[in-house]
């Protein structure tokens, strides 16, 4: 890796992300995975970005028209998370968690913060990943839940503060 590369990923470590998991029904069985390239992208209509390398197995069902599920992970499911990058093969992942099928069949995670169900709008590929662009079709959230981090290289958790700061 270049210096620009290894500066680059350094300073996209300290980038905290909610960790979340993608999944969708393939002709395969269920597939997913960890992402924490995960962007809100628009109100109207509601959409996310979602990049996803291009080496991922999920990769070649993510295309235009077809079904993905985003789950935003609570502090308690980094077994989840570690799962889904790779901890199990294929459909095993899916037996981390409480899963369920959607309207549209793809798997959804109970006990997630969020679950929100998408149909993919766009796919545009650039160098190593593919940038997708997802329309929302529903939302299915958790009350009191507190979201799983991740930042340099690890999972972590939000933590109280004693106070606020100004706004």
């Amino acid at each position: 890796m270049s210096e620009l590369q290894n500066g680059f990923k350094s300073a996209m470590r300290g980038l905290a992300s909610t960790v979340c998991v993608l999944a969708a029904q393939t002709p395969q069985g269920p597939k997913g995975m960890t992402a924490t390239a995960v962007m809100s992208l628009s109100m109207e209509p509601p959409s996310l970005a979602l990049a996803v390398n291009r080496s991922a197995s999920i990769a070649p069902d993510l295309e235009e028209g077809a079904h993905v599920s985003v789950q935003f992970l609570s502090e308690g499911q980094a077994e989840v998370a570690r799962a889904f990058a790779g901890g199990l093969p294929g459909y095993q992942r899916f037996a981390c968690g409480r899963w369920e099928a959607d309207a549209w069949g793809t798997p959804m995670l109970l006990d997630a913060s969020a679950s929100i169900a998408c149909v993919i709008d766009k796919c545009i590929a650039h160098a190593t990943h593919n940038m997708i662009i997802a329309i929302v079709k529903a939302v299915r959230l958790s009350q009191g839940m507190r979201p799983l981090l991740y930042v340099h290289g690890e999972f972590t958790r939000l933590e109280a503060q004693e106070g606020r700061m100004p706004a």
